[in-house]
């Protein structure tokens, strides 16, 4: 959790939510019931937002975007009494879990409410999502791995060849030329990659 402090107000940069209960009013924002997740523990905690945010969450997490959305909607058809109450974990069996975005969050700033608040309850800003990583091709991962064990072969026989110019009492400098060492990087990982190997069972 980090935590940007403007001349304002300070920003709270969380990375996942989860969301048991949703409590909708007759005001356009939507108080959510759950648990926010703090150096990958969950503790409880309770948020409000508005719709538009509450949209933009859905739209970033597509696994639950439709179940969620359905049950907002069909709660605000049949509401019949204030405060309506959508509850996730009964309906969908578990709580929703919102992640791969940042949440921008603010904590209340009314004075009476800040001690009993504090890290409990935020005010979701926005959200934004967390650039995707995709995952190569099996093809192109395979590639990539030969490559890598072609370079680190490559390494290991200049090593090897290092230490041979050694053996014959050829001198420091000129064994590391002869061998392609003589950059102080080259060696270096050429040692590594030969250790590795020798170390290897």
């Amino acid at each position: 959790m980090n935590k940007v402090h403007t001349t304002t107000t300070a920003i709270t940069q969380m990375q996942a939510v989860s969301i048991g209960q949703i409590v909708m009013d007759d005001t356009n924002y939507l108080t959510l019931w759950g648990h926010v997740q703090q150096n990958g523990e969950w503790h409880p905690c309770d948020f409000v937002t508005t719709y538009e945010v509450m949209n933009t969450m859905l739209r970033y997490s597509q696994e639950q975007h439709d179940a969620v959305q359905m049950s907002i909607v069909k709660q605000l058809e049949d509401m019949r009494r204030i405060p309506e109450i959508v509850d996730l974990e009964a309906e969908l069996g578990a709580a929703v879990i919102f992640d791969n975005m940042t949440f921008y969050m603010s904590e209340p700033e009314h004075n009476e409410w800040e001690v009993y608040a504090e890290g409990t309850c935020y005010f979701i800003q926005k959200v934004v999502a967390l650039p995707v990583v995709p995952t190569l091709p099996p093809a192109i991962r395979a590639d990539l791995n030969r490559k890598m064990e072609q370079c680190m072969q490559t390494l290991r026989n200049n090593y090897t060849l290092y230490l041979g110019f050694i053996e014959i009492e050829l001198e420091e400098e000129a064994a590391r030329i002869k061998a392609g060492l003589a950059d102080d990087t080259n060696f270096s990982l050429a040692y590594y990659a030969w250790q590795l190997h020798t170390s290897m069972p």
